[in-house]
Order: structure tokens, then sequence, then C-alpha cells
């Protein structure tokens, strides 16, 4: 790989160790990918900062590099952390607090700006950007709606990448790397977080490492797109989903789709398995979630005022907690709100990766497809999903 003299300056330690290590790093994993040359990112994300994913590990590495006075060189944002928040459920162990704390104490001493699973709605880029994030459904996210550059980083490295302000060129940062190598048509799609997760679900099963071009999704929200990608992710490697009519110049990856492989959904052939997953309820302590990834203003207004219309929430019964970034006010009209009708605002946290049975919670009711593939083994606990305005008056009903 070609290095400026400014970049084998760093390699060879002049602005101290956590730099070098970074270099290291990043051209390593670029001469893997036969990158040619380093390229300058905008903005960099950083995931792995739940506790209970990196443990004593994670916090030491990022111990080692805080205390070595590392600091981020380009805007650097970090995914939630574990949900330390009191609840009628109870609280996390102690020490698993307070080494959750470090772990968040150490990022902004680095100068993490924010933690959410949505930095687009931290800081939204611009078509065509260059980007190091390592949160699978942003990386759709910004790859697919928006037209910025990312590859799919794994925590550690995007920590690095932020410290160099600087990543490999190679993967979708190159355009020959952006092509779609399968074709989905999909019939009968209906535009609802419910069946958009469950899309994203199965055609991320059908091309496990492929971009998709996927075609018949007329009508789609932004926010349903945005459910669609997060649960592609979930089971998908694939950095990216060329949505036709929504991908900008989708149309013009039309033309390298003539030897790809082809798949064929009707949605009304998910119903039977969505009839198991909404009914799967058990006895127990349920939590309602929704915010997997976090959500947007617009759609806390939104659940505000579904909440207004349908009535008060009686007592007792489970709790509902809506994900935020912790740039997110709590003095907001819309939150004060919701929390007088008795939801809890997890800000800055993740459910999904927090050992929610520890808080004696059984079961989780929630709209994500992202959250029904990893709360079972990262959370320890049973989910149902089903559309969000059933989770709403489920939520309102128990």
């Amino acid at each position: 790989m070609y290095l400026t003299k400014e970049e084998e300056a760093i390699l060879n330690g002049e602005l101290g160790y956590p730099y070098a290590l970074a270099m290291k790093v990043v051209v390593a994993v670029g001469d893997s990918l036969k990158a040619e040359r380093l390229i300058p990112v905008v903005h960099a994300h950083v995931s792995g900062v739940s506790y209970f994913n990196i443990g004593d590990a994670g916090l030491e590495f990022i111990e080692s590099l805080a205390g070595s006075n590392a600091v981020f060189r380009v805007f650097t944002t970090a995914n939630p952390y574990a949900a330390m928040m009191s609840s009628s459920y109870g609280s996390l162990p102690d020490d698993v607090v307070r080494k959750q704390l470090k772990i968040i104490s150490y990022l902004r001493s680095m100068g993490a700006r924010a933690f959410t699973c949505a930095p687009y709605y931290v800081r939204r880029p611009s078509y065509g950007e260059h980007l190091a994030w390592a949160e699978s459904n942003a990386v759709l996210y910004t790859n697919s709606l928006i037209g910025a550059w990312s590859n799919r980083e794994g925590g550690p490295l995007a920590l690095l990448e932020g410290l160099l302000g600087k990543t490999y060129a190679a993967g979708v940062h190159l355009r020959e790397g952006r092509e779609p190598k399968c074709f989905v048509s999909v019939k009968n799609y209906e535009s609802s977080f419910l069946y958009s997760s469950m899309l994203g679900l199965r055609i991320g099963e059908l091309c496990p490492d492929s971009i998709p071009f996927v075609e018949g999704l007329k009508g789609m929200l932004e926010e349903h797109a945005r459910a669609f990608l997060a649960s592609f992710g979930s089971v998908s490697n694939a950095p990216m989903v060329v949505l036709n009519k929504l991908t900008p110049h989708s149309r013009e990856f039309l033309k390298h789709l003539d030897m790809v492989e082809r798949f064929s959904i009707d949605l009304s052939d998910l119903r039977s398995t969505l009839s198991d997953l909404r009914d799967a309820r058990e006895d127990g302590k349920v939590l309602y979630f929704i915010g997997c990834p976090h959500l947007s203003l617009e759609e806390l207004t939104n659940m505000l005022r579904y909440l207004l219309r349908e009535g008060k929430k009686s007592l007792g019964g489970g709790e509902l907690w809506l994900g935020v970034s912790d740039t997110v006010s709590l003095d907001d009209e819309t939150l004060k709100h919701l929390s007088e009708r008795g939801v809890k605002i997890v800000k800055g946290m993740c459910p999904v990766t927090t050992k929610l049975n520890l808080m004696g919670i059984k079961y989780v009711v929630t709209d994500s497809g992202k959250a029904l593939h990893y709360m079972p083994k990262l959370a320890g606990v049973k989910v149902v999903i089903k559309d969000r305005g059933e989770v709403l008056k489920e939520f309102l009903q128990d």
C-alpha cells in the first residue's frame, strides 16, 4: 500500500503509540483487501460499547488508548451501552454498572460525541462522503438510502480509524464494490414495520454475503426502509442493499444484473411464520420495547399521538421502553408527555445488548426484526414481534 510521508511518520510513532497502532492495524487490513492507499473519512462510528458485548478485554483495550491520551481526529460517535436504568423489574449488578460507566467515560474522554445506533440522526452524512462506521444498521442506511460510503467495520477497527481520520480504499469505498450480486423481486409488499422487518430477515438469509438489488417495494416509507435494513443486517454480512427507486441512482445498477442469482418472494408466504412469532407469549414479566434502531423525534411524536388518542395506560402490567440517542433532551415536550403516560425513555442505551434476564424480564414484545434475531442470545429473553401499533395497543391494555 502506498503511504504518504505523513502516514509513514504516524506509522513510525511520531504522534505516539495509539496512533502508530491504529495506522499499523488499518494498513494491515487494507493490505489484506488489496487496497492501494488510505482515504480520509469525515465521521467514524464505533460499535461494541455494551460491557456485555466486549467484557473486560474490551474495557482494557479502550482504557489503554484513553490512558495514552488518544483522541479522535474526526467526528466520532459510538453505539449505545447496556441499559443501566432503574425499572420496576430491578437493575443490573453494581460491578457491571461500574465497568459500563468506565467504558462510557473513556470514550467520551477520547472525543465521542454521542451514544446511539442511529448516528445519521446526530450528524446526517452527505451523498458521496466516506465514513468509517461499524454499526450494521447505520452502514446499511447510509450506503443504501443516503449514498454515502462506508464499509461494515468491526468495532475496534472503526475506533482506530476514528483516531486516524482515515480508512482503506477497498470494499464499498470503490464503485465496483457496490455492485449487487443477487436480485430479489418482492410481490404483494405492504409498508409496515412488521412486514418490512420480516422481509429484511428473509432477504438477508437469501443473500448472506452479497449486495442484493430489491424491486417491488413500492410505497415503502423511510422508517420502514430503516426497519428493513436493520433486520437484513442482522443476518447478512452485506454492507448495502440497492432498493429500486430508493437508493440514489439505483437504476444505474441494473446493467450489472445479467449474471446474478435471482429470487422471488411473495409477502403472503411469510404470514405462517409471522403467526408463530406473534403468538409465542408466555407467562412472566414482559417488556414492550420500540427503538431498535434508535428512534427519530418524528417517530416519538407519532407514538405520542397514538397514546393520546387511545387512552391512558392502566396501572401495573409491563413497561414500555423507547430507545433514543443520548443527544435527545429529556426536556423535549414530546418526551415529557411520553414519560407522563408511563413510558420510559432509554436514552443512549441498548436493551438488545443488555442481559435483561438479570432484571427478571422473561420476554419482550417488539416491532424490530433485529431485536427478534439478537435478543434471545444477547439479552437472555424470549421475543415476540408485532407491528408498532400492536405493540403500543398491547402495552396500554396490559
